[in-house]
């Protein structure tokens, strides 16, 4: 596609995506979408799902039970009348369909009191989209609660993102090689990257990163150091390209997801999730980066 018709696609998508955002207490159908982006009912489908892997129907069913879920945690409203608001006929057909997301009744997901597979609205201002090299798709980022939990491994100082002397390309691998060196068999399990960033700011950027392994995985781990995570909401970016990409990525999410988004950071842990068998020399590495952060309404 030309890069001028791109653009025009990319604009008449953005008029999709916040008629969907404007709209979702109303019934949304697709020939009304169609029409309001200038395209047939099939290129609507077709584009929506190129930018964002799902169907139009899909992520409106998401958004709607994310923001149900959120209402059960933010506000004191009925049940029911959260369910009416996100176009639900019923208290139990919405039920139904709460449960295989949020893993529980919507009526223990409120008093569990935690957020969960939460799906946040995806950025309707096309200039603050990272460019496509760093995510193809249009990332939707959503929330996660991680009880505590204990690693181990190799922690060591860093200049991070916003450091004067950012050096994490160059550390960040050396301290994972010499973890793999020190235990062997981490091919075949999860390994996780945590980021204190608790002084960062005092310290100029300078952060400590563990490269390690949760405690219950590790096997022959006493020469390693313990760091216990605490309890903490997330904002979670799913990343699929090159590993060098990543760092933009993370960028992004903090200086334009988060401002825009009901959420805000605050220093703590940022954690990296590599899945078993993690090839860091792939161009479409698949792993995920977790951001502490805390709602910024108060519950009423």
């Amino acid at each position: 596609m030309h890069p001028s018709e791109s653009a025009r696609a990319l604009s008449r998508f953005e008029r999709v995506l916040k008629y969907i955002h404007d709209h979702l207490h109303e019934p949304l159908s697709v020939p009304v979408l169609a029409e309001c982006g200038g395209w047939s009912r099939w290129q609507l489908q077709r584009i929506f799902a190129d930018c964002t892997g799902l169907s139009v129907a899909q992520y409106v069913r998401e958004l709607r039970l994310s923001q149900a879920a959120e209402a059960l945690l933010m506000t004191r409203r009925r049940q029911l009348d959260i369910a009416l608001t996100y176009g639900f006929q019923s208290e139990t057909s919405y039920s139904r369909s709460f449960t295989p997301r949020g893993g529980c009744s919507p009526g223990v997901y409120r008093q569990r009191g935690r957020r969960s597979g939460l799906r946040t609205p995806l950025p309707v201002d096309i200039g603050a989209l990272p460019p496509a090299e760093l995510l193809p798709r249009f990332p939707q980022i959503r929330i996660e609660w991680r009880p505590a939990f204990e690693v181990v491994g190799l922690p060591a100082e860093i200049g991070g993102l916003f450091s004067t002397s950012p050096d994490f390309s160059a550390t960040v691998p050396r301290l994972w090689r010499s973890l793999h060196d020190g235990m062997g068999g981490l091919h075949g399990l999860p390994l996780i990257g945590v980021l204190d960033t608790r002084k960062s700011a005092e310290a100029e950027g300078t952060l400590i990163y563990w490269a390690g392994i949760e405690r219950h995985l590790a096997a022959n781990a006493e020469h390693l150091e313990r760091l216990r995570v605490p309890a903490q909401e997330y904002a979670v970016i799913s990343f699929c390209g090159p590993l060098p990409a990543l760092a933009e990525a993370v960028l992004w999410v903090i200086e334009h997801w988060l401002p825009r988004s009901a959420y805000r950071g605050h220093y703590g842990y940022d954690l990296e999730l590599y899945p078993p068998g993690f090839d860091p020399a792939s161009r479409r590495c698949r792993m995920e980066y977790w951001i502490p952060v805390e709602p910024t309404l108060t519950a009423r």
